[in-house]
């Protein structure tokens, strides 16, 4: 057994991990900025999943990597598949948290909007997010889409600058179900 791993180079057990080195922001030909490393969406779900309901409130949560040089400075939220044609947000009632070991820290937000024929949300980060964070939005519908289904909600990010080329983090997939008929109140 020994002359077999006479030949054999092996690693001293101290040797670090190979990690990705931090990368120049990209910046397209036309002077467009982009993300080196972009967030992706890790988790999503909703407080109460049956139609119609109030009162709720749909969490989504992104890993924005450290290795980024970009700070990321606002993200849309768009309901891409499902059908509600009158589906909206309160504003007002929007928050963003980074999460740390200690709890989640209160993101200051800048300026909110919607827009109700393409159903996207805007947020923006005022001041924009650095990289290294894990980040959790807190949308509040003003209720629950009114048909039963699967839900898409594209998130896209984008990078602080004038001219920047957003990047798609994922979906949240939310499901609601219709109520069984009982009133239980």
């Amino acid at each position: 057994m020994v002359a077999f791993l006479a030949g054999v180079s092996l690693l001293p057990l101290t040797a670090t991990p190979w990690r990705p080195q931090p990368g120049a922001a990209i910046q397209y030909s036309d002077g467009t900025i982009g993300f080196s490393y972009p967030p992706r969406l890790t988790d999503s779900y909703a407080t109460r999943n049956l139609v119609s309901d109030r009162n709720v409130t749909y969490y989504l949560t992104f890993d924005f990597p450290s290795e980024a040089q970009e700070p990321l400075a606002k993200i849309e939220i768009t309901l891409d598949e499902g059908r509600d044609p009158i589906f909206r947000y309160w504003l007002e009632a929007t928050e963003a948290f980074v999460n740390t070991p200690e709890g989640q820290v209160p993101l200051p937000l800048g300026e909110l909007s919607q827009d109700p024929d393409t159903k996207t949300l805007t947020i923006a980060l005022a001041p924009p997010v650095a990289p290294g964070q894990s980040i959790t939005l807190a949308l509040r519908p003003v209720q629950n889409p009114r048909f039963a289904g699967v839900y898409l909600f594209g998130a896209r990010a984008f990078p602080a600058g004038d001219t920047v080329r957003p990047t798609f983090m994922g979906y949240a997939r939310l499901s609601f179900y219709e109520r069984d008929g009982f009133d239980w109140t």
